[in-house]
C-alpha cells in the first residue's frame, strides 16, 4: 500500500514538533522538596554565621542566626539580639542619648558619671569638672551597669575630648556585648514602638 504525498505530510507533522518563532527553547523545570539536608551539609551549617537583615524605615536591623537541628532531625533557626545600625547619611549604629537605667561608674574613684550616649561600639560620657581635663582612660577603672545586669567592665579608647565631655569606643566588650545589645535593641523598640507595632519578634 502506498500513501500520498498529503498522506505522507499528515503523518510527518503529527510525529513532529511544531516550529516555534522565538528562538529561545522553552525548558521545562522541575521543583522537587527534599525534607532532609545530606549529611556533608549539615556540619557546615551548623557551623555557619548566619544573619537575616530586617529593615525599618532607615535603620537595619542585622539578627544573628544559628541553627540547631531538633529532634525530628530537621534544622530549627534561632533568632538572635539584633545589631541596630542607623543608615540616615553614613552608615553607624544606634545610639541611644541620654540612657535611663544605666549606671558608670569610676570604681576607683567611687565615683558615679553621666553617660551621654550609648550605642555597641562606644558611648559620650561626662566627667565632673575637677576630672575633666586629666582624666586617664587607659588607667580608669570604669564599670557599666545595665538594668539590673552584671557590671561590665570597661576598656576605652578615646576617640574624643572636649574639656570634661569624652567620646570612646569599646576595645573589648565580647562578655558584655550581648547584654548591651539587648538594652540598645529594647531601648530602640520603646522609643520607636510604632515602627514594631506590626513586627512579631
Amino acid at each position: 500500500m502506498e500513501f500520498s504525498t498529503e498522506e505522507l505530510d499528515f503523518f510527518n507533522n503529527i510525529f513532529t514538533e511544531p516550529p516555534t518563532d522565538s528562538t529561545v527553547s522553552e525548558v521545562k523545570h522541575q521543583l522537587s522538596v527534599q525534607t532532609e539536608v545530606p549529611s556533608y551539609l549539615k556540619q557546615v551549617l551548623l557551623g555557619s554565621k548566619l544573619t537575616l537583615l530586617a529593615e525599618i524605615m532607615h535603620y537595619q536591623l542585622w539578627f544573628p542566626v544559628t541553627l540547631a537541628i531538633n529532634e525530628q532531625g530537621g534544622f530549627a533557626p534561632q533568632l538572635g539580639t539584633p545589631e541596630i545600625i542607623d543608615v540616615r547619611g553614613h552608615e553607624r549604629s544606634w545610639r541611644v542619648n541620654t540612657p535611663k537605667n544605666v549606671a558608670l561608674i569610676d570604681v576607683f574613684h567611687d565615683q558615679k558619671i553621666e553617660v551621654l550616649s550609648l550605642s555597641t561600639t562606644g558611648l559620650t560620657l561626662k566627667f565632673p569638672d575637677s576630672q575633666g581635663n586629666d582624666i586617664d582612660l587607659q588607667q580608669s577603672s570604669l564599670e557599666m551597669r545595665l538594668a539590673g545586669e552584671e557590671p561590665l567592665k570597661l576598656d576605652l579608647e578615646l576617640v574624643r575630648h572636649d574639656e570634661n565631655v569624652i567620646a570612646a569606643k569599646f576595645k573589648n566588650l565580647q562578655e558584655g556585648r550581648e547584654s548591651l545589645r539587648k538594652f540598645l535593641f529594647n531601648s530602640h523598640k520603646k522609643k520607636y514602638s510604632k515602627l514594631y507595632q506590626d513586627i512579631i519578634l
